[in-house]
């Protein structure tokens, strides 16, 4: 199984190819400009040489000039520095003092300006024939079987050349660009460590927030502090704390209703288990025809109660509902079309006072969960030969739905707590309800930014009325 590389690692691995770029990209800039500067300076030693001797020269011979600075001591410094840079490769030996280390190997001529030039002076290594040398300014030759670098002045009916050996001219260019190279070399190296520890050490208070994650137990669900956190780690932390938070309301939610289910299911289980046993030794068949059929709406009734319980928990899980233009008056035509079969089993007419069209923005499967349960609801709750009204009407920016029945109604004391699980009116004591539709309407309508009201009907009974932003 392969590891993936750390945050840390990677971080260090950006920086570092990124200053390794940039160091690779400014150290030849360095070099660069250190070799041009060099060949510059070469150059301008060139000129002024030229410059000097052109001034100087005068007819007659001008050895003297060169002898007193000791012919054989340069030739064997010359011989010198050869056999070190071919045993060492090329590189000029760094032993050698300062002052000719870097001093070049030149070689000049002075001739006169006449129909047959003349040699008037020379430096100890020029032939007795001219340098290479075919224009005024400079030029590149080969000479002696290398490359060389001359410099032509004409001056004062004097003609003077200067070379320089262009070997060991570029290796001394090389040697000083890389003594610009290398503490800029070094320097990135130090920057880069540098950098590696800086991020290591910044990158420590998420460390030390992986270990507080890791250390967790599975049912420790408390927030973490945001404060005392690094500005970049703040949103970070917001995040798991609202994480954690909706993982405790889900932990919540399947409590709930493991709960709602054990306290709910376990009577109507004992008495379907007890009506199935009593069908079972009853006397005569119509006698176990009538235990069976309570058998049979025990088990409606407990289907009934395990749908209201699932719808429950699934909304209880939802934060935000997913709206959309739906036509609400047409939904509820279709939804009391459904329902008039089991509105007639109850002796109880449904009426629907609404508008040819009324669209609304709304989740259509909630809004029809919504009305259901306020219509079954109604139904439920009222006496053979009844009416249930729906009513449906905008409001401003607001769609108001109500469902008014012509039941008994229920006390002031009791009406306070309508909506809430598994809370009956009295006259549903003996009904198959569960006290849960209510409430599921309440979870619908605050899902959508609404509110659920109770109020007495003119007529008696209650009417349930719902605002909910559409």
């Amino acid at each position: 199984m392969t590891s993936r590389i750390s945050l840390a690692a990677r971080v260090v691995l950006i920086v570092t190819l990124a200053l390794a770029a940039g160091g690779a990209g400014i150290g030849w800039l360095v070099f660069r400009a250190a070799t041009e500067q060099a060949h510059e300076v070469f150059d301008g030693q060139m000129v002024q040489s030229a410059e000097l001797l052109a001034a100087l020269a005068e007819p007659g011979d001008l050895r003297p000039w060169w002898k007193h600075h000791g012919e054989n001591e340069d030739e064997e410094f010359d011989e010198h520095v050869d056999e070190e840079a071919a045993r060492r490769g090329g590189i000029l030996p760094r032993e050698v003092p300062l002052g000719r280390r870097f001093r070049q190997r030149m070689v000049y001529q002075v001739w006169t300006q006449e129909s047959t030039p003349r040699q008037i002076v020379r430096s100890p290594n020029a032939p007795d024939l001219q340098l290479p040398a075919t224009r005024p300014g400079f030029s590149e030759a080969e000479w002696q079987g290398a490359p060389w670098r001359f410099f032509l002045l004409e001056r004062r009916g004097r003609v003077v050349i200067v070379g320089q050996d262009a070997a060991v001219r570029d290796r001394l260019v090389h040697e000083i660009g890389e003594h610009g190279f290398t503490p800029l070399a070094i320097g990135f190296g130090l920057v880069i460590l540098l950098a590696w520890g800086a991020i290591v050490l910044g990158l420590r208070p998420l460390s030390r927030l992986a270990a507080e994650v890791g250390a967790l137990a599975p049912d420790q669900l408390d927030p973490f502090e945001v404060r005392k956190r690094p500005r970049e780690l703040e949103v970070l932390v917001t995040a798991l704390n609202s994480l954690f938070a909706r993982v405790a309301r889900a932990f919540a939610n399947e409590r709930r209703f493991t709960a709602d289910a054990a306290h709910e299911l376990r009577t109507p289980l004992a008495a379907l288990a007890a009506q199935i046993q009593s069908a079972d030794t009853a006397p005569d068949a119509q006698t176990r025809h009538t235990r069976l059929q309570h058998a049979l709406a025990g088990t409606q009734r407990m289907a009934r109660l395990v749908e209201q319980l699932l719808a429950a928990a699934r909304l209880d899980a939802l934060n935000t509902v997913r709206r959309e233009s739906v036509d609400v008056a047409q939904l509820a035509r279709d939804l009391a079309a459904d329902l008039a079969a089991s509105a007639l089993a109850h002796d109880v007419e449904l009426a629907l006072e609404a508008p040819e069209h009324l669209i609304a923005q709304v989740q259509p499967d909630l809004l029809r969960a919504l009305l259901r349960n306020l219509i079954d609801n109604a139904v439920r709750h009222s006496p053979a030969g009844a009416d249930v009204t729906i009513s449906l009407q905008r409001e401003a920016h607001r769609l108001r739905l109500s469902v008014a029945d012509e039941g008994e109604g229920i006390d002031d004391a009791l009406a306070a707590r309508i909506g809430e699980r598994f809370v009956r009116g009295e006259s549903a004591a003996g009904s198959e309800g569960a006290g849960l539709g209510l409430s599921i309407v309440r979870r619908i309508a605050a899902l959508h930014g609404g509110t659920v009201s109770f109020e007495r009907g003119r007529a008696g009974g209650w009417v349930v009325a719902v605002l909910i932003e559409a």
